[in-house]
């Protein structure tokens, strides 16, 4: 019998996986061009020549420019792109702040600092690390119009003149698409300010979330970016390397969407069905499974209700250690159930707002597919507490979702599960 020989990228390892033929179903790999763009030629270009209206000349003469950037959760090559940005930003002004958008994660570490933004550009400009659990350093600056969500905005976004947004457009579970206004909402907001915003996400189902650029969340922060006055994204469309691939400026908005319709043709692969089982590695979203439930969330749109998923997931961080003020709730609400959960909500028990919608996300996951989790980092209590059933080997979880689901399952492969979102395919 023939068989097909696969490595996959874990981003902490790597796996590899042997298929039969006749199982083999599709390979969800990004849609790439043959001949790419060089990266230099893509940046410098599309800084050039801005999206929807805004531009780097409207900065006031040596006034106080921020740059927000993403934090080690998110894959974006910002210290790549930060010297052609600075290039164009010193003609008009020196006077240059950089400043973290962690949203409710832990900050920086100095390594991730380095890594995001170099030693250099921080000697010479500095860096605003933002805490979250620092309630004082964010400001009250009003509401929004249609959900009334009361704005908390970290008070170094607001003393800016300028504000800079360097991001990354790729699937999300609550806000549809990363990237664009985001990186304010939660970036640099408040935990009151992304509690409302995440609950209304969490009130939808998954998959309608998914790749939707219209669903509630989305539209709520895009009113927020309005608020505070985001003047100029930097959003980047990446492959599986890390490559950029394509780069959008400009306008938070304009830009924001013509990046997403790059990205839905490069990050949305068709497959011919679903699968019975499907294999997803969690790369990008590794560190923790706070990002880590993406890629499993992600697989709901290629493997059949009542299927399996076999999630490789080495996270170095665990549960929620990128996220430690969230790893309370996860712990208490992971193994219970959604109507549980709003109840709690609904009653006042639920203080973390923003940690509750992790456990109300997966509970949709749960419910659908079977998950074996192939890992050498999640202790067992944790893959018990996710209900997920624990592997340390790929082939011997393949073996047994092909004994549940017969021997002629059809198995699907998505490499880069934390930023892929398979359609299938209309005849």
């Amino acid at each position: 019998m023939e068989r097909m020989q696969f490595r996959i990228d874990t981003g902490n390892g790597a796996r590899e996986l042997i298929l039969d033929r006749r199982n083999f179903l599709y390979y969800a790999a990004q849609k790439l061009e043959e001949n790419p763009v060089p990266e230099e030629q893509v940046i410098e270009e599309a800084i050039d020549r801005p999206l929807g209206g805004a531009s780097l000349e409207d900065i006031p003469l040596g006034g106080k420019v921020a740059v927000i950037i993403d934090d080690a959760t998110r894959p974006t090559p910002s210290r790549k792109i930060i010297p052609y940005l600075l290039k164009r930003v010193e003609q008009r002004s020196r006077n240059i702040i950089f400043i973290t958008a962690p949203g409710t994660h832990r900050p920086l570490t100095e390594e991730e600092l380095d890594k995001k933004i170099g030693k250099d550009v921080l000697k010479k400009y500095g860096v605003v690390n933002v805490d979250a659990q620092r309630e004082e350093d964010y400001q009250y600056i009003g509401e929004t119009e249609q959900m009334k969500t009361p704005l908390y905005i970290h008070k170094a976004v607001l003393e800016a003149d300028y504000l800079i947004a360097i991001g990354n457009i790729a699937p999300h579970n609550v806000v549809g698409w990363g990237g664009g206004a985001k990186i304010i909402q939660p970036g640099v907001s408040g935990r009151i300010t992304t509690e409302a915003t995440h609950l209304s996400g969490c009130f939808e189902r998954i998959e309608d979330v998914f790749g939707n650029v219209n669903c509630k969340a989305r539209q709520e922060i895009d009113a927020i970016g309005e608020k505070v006055g985001l003047n100029f994204i930097v959003n980047t469309v990446l492959s599986a390397q890390g490559q950029i691939l394509g780069l959008f400026c400009g306008h938070y908005l304009k830009a924001h969407r013509e990046g997403v319709a790059f990205a839905q043709k490069v990050l949305c692969p068709s497959i011919p069905e679903l699968a019975d089982i499907v294999i997803v590695s969690a790369y990008p979203c590794y560190l923790d499974y706070w990002q880590g439930f993406k890629p499993v969330g992600f697989s709901l749109k290629g493997v059949k209700k009542g299927g399996i998923v076999i999630y490789l997931f080495d996270p170095p961080e665990g549960l929620c250690g990128n996220s430690p003020a969230h790893k309370p709730i996860l712990e208490k609400y992971l193994n219970k159930d959604e109507k549980t959960a709003r109840k709690d909500i609904e009653n006042g028990t639920i203080r973390d707002l923003v940690g509750i919608c992790n456990p109300l996300c997966h509970y949709q996951v749960v419910e659908q597919v079977q998950v074996f989790c192939v890992t050498d980092t999640l202790t067992e209590d944790e893959c018990r507490l996710l209900r997920f059933q624990k592997f340390t080997d790929v082939q011997e979880a393949v073996a047994n979702a092909l004994k549940i689901m017969g021997q002629d399952a059809k198995i699907g492969v998505i490499p880069c599960g934390g930023e892929t979102l398979v359609q299938v395919r209309r005849e």
